[in-house]
């Protein structure tokens, strides 16, 4: 093989090897900012991760309140149900219990001494209460 031949081919394989070490340093410092992307994410992933568990948290507690105040108002609503009908058995056997309508009670005003002055007209008009327990 002629000299200038030998010196191609080994120019030719310098270049080829220049070009792999070049790639190689570019696909290192690809993988190192691929790396610092990641960690990156994962840091990102990680904080996420917590304030999603915080709010689970704060929705159990809310979850936790709400059901509390629910059974409060549940309670509630059965003590004034009971009360209710309470009255209402009151008012239902008031109306059942039979009144005596014979027992009178009379209500007349005092007789002062400015009353004693009034005419006999005026002593007629002077009102009576006449009614029935």
């Amino acid at each position: 093989m002629s000299e200038a031949f030998e010196q191609s081919i080994v120019s030719l394989l310098e270049e080829r090897v220049e070009l792999a070490i070049s790639t190689v340093q570019q696909l290192r410092a690809d993988k190192l900012e691929l790396e610092a992307e990641i960690a990156r994410l994962n840091s990102d992933l990680l904080q996420r991760d917590a304030q999603i568990q915080e709010l689970e948290n704060r929705n159990s507690d809310l979850t936790e309140e709400l059901d509390s105040e629910r059974a409060a108002t549940a309670d509630e609503r059965s003590e004034i149900r009971e009360r209710l009908e309470g009255l209402m058995d009151v008012l239902i056997t008031s109306d059942e219990s039979p009144v005596d309508t014979n027992d009178e009670i009379t209500f007349e005003a005092d007789n002062d001494e400015s009353d004693a002055e009034a005419t006999e007209a005026e002593a007629s008009t002077r009102p009576r209460i006449f009614g029935s327990i």
